[in-house]
């Protein structure tokens, strides 16, 4: 997550990334630096997410932009940000998927929360089932384990399938970033592959509001996919239960 930035590199971007941040620590007391670095990135977090419900952020620059973000937050400040290692023997570790729990974040005032935060858990071999979204954008970090992460940009809708390409493959471990929009990456699927393994996920929803629905999820069969020439994948749509069946557990 942090590739050699030290903590005053994080709020020196933060600093010159949004004017709010530097209201918000001309009110912070200089003994503190590690609390003013964390309303920092929360502030810059609150903002991007704030934009891209605005519609001020096109989603796919809201990926580029958080992840770059996150990117420079030490992943100990992360944890400890979102109480992790308190929230952590709560979270169930279920034979055949994963577990989420809602995750803490820290509060910047004066700025309304338009996201959500969770943690999801799995044991090893447990799976985030393939599956890909409507209407919403959202950023995953491994917080601890080792995933085999696939993505796959949707490329068109057919009566009972989706049309994918893929467009990552690879190990994802701890400190890592992956994102999701209609826009880019939308389709996703993660199993674990040492565990237990976390993710801490930020959620934003409801980007266009004249879909008259907040969002939505739909799964889908990868392996089973039809393999076309061009590379894409014609991929059955399947319910929760089926995938749960055919992807929870490896």
């Amino acid at each position: 997550m942090s590739h050699g930035a030290t903590r005053r590199e994080v709020l020196m971007w933060a600093l010159g990334s949004h004017a709010l941040v530097r209201t918000l620590l001309a009110q912070e007391a200089l003994a503190a630096p590690v609390r003013t670095e964390v309303q920092a990135w929360a502030a810059r977090t609150a903002q991007l997410c704030a934009d891209v419900k605005g519609r001020k952020l096109e989603p796919r620059e809201w990926q580029r932009q958080v992840e770059e973000l996150f990117a420079r937050v030490p992943l100990t400040d992360l944890l400890r940000a979102i109480d992790f290692n308190q929230l952590r023997p709560g979270i169930s570790l279920p034979e055949d998927r994963a577990d989420a729990v809602r995750a803490p974040f820290p509060h910047v005032e004066g700025m309304p929360r338009q996201f959500g935060t969770k943690i999801f858990g799995m044991q090893q071999g447990r799976a985030i089932v393939p599956h890909g979204h409507q209407n919403m954008a959202s950023m995953h970090v491994v917080l601890a384990g080792e995933f085999h992460l696939r993505h796959f940009e949707r490329v068109d809708e057919q009566p009972g399938h989706l049309l994918l390409r893929p467009s990552i493959d690879r190990t994802s471990r701890a400190g890592d970033l992956s994102s999701i929009s209609d826009q880019r990456d939308n389709v996703h699927w993660l199993v674990a592959t040492k565990g237990p393994a976390y993710t801490f996920d930020l959620i934003v929803v409801g980007l266009e509001p004249d879909r008259g629905f907040d969002w939505r999820m739909e799964h889908v069969d990868i392996d089973g996919a039809e393999r076309r020439k061009d590379g894409t994948l014609r991929a059955r749509r399947i319910d929760f239960d089926e995938a749960i069946r055919l992807y929870g557990k490896h």
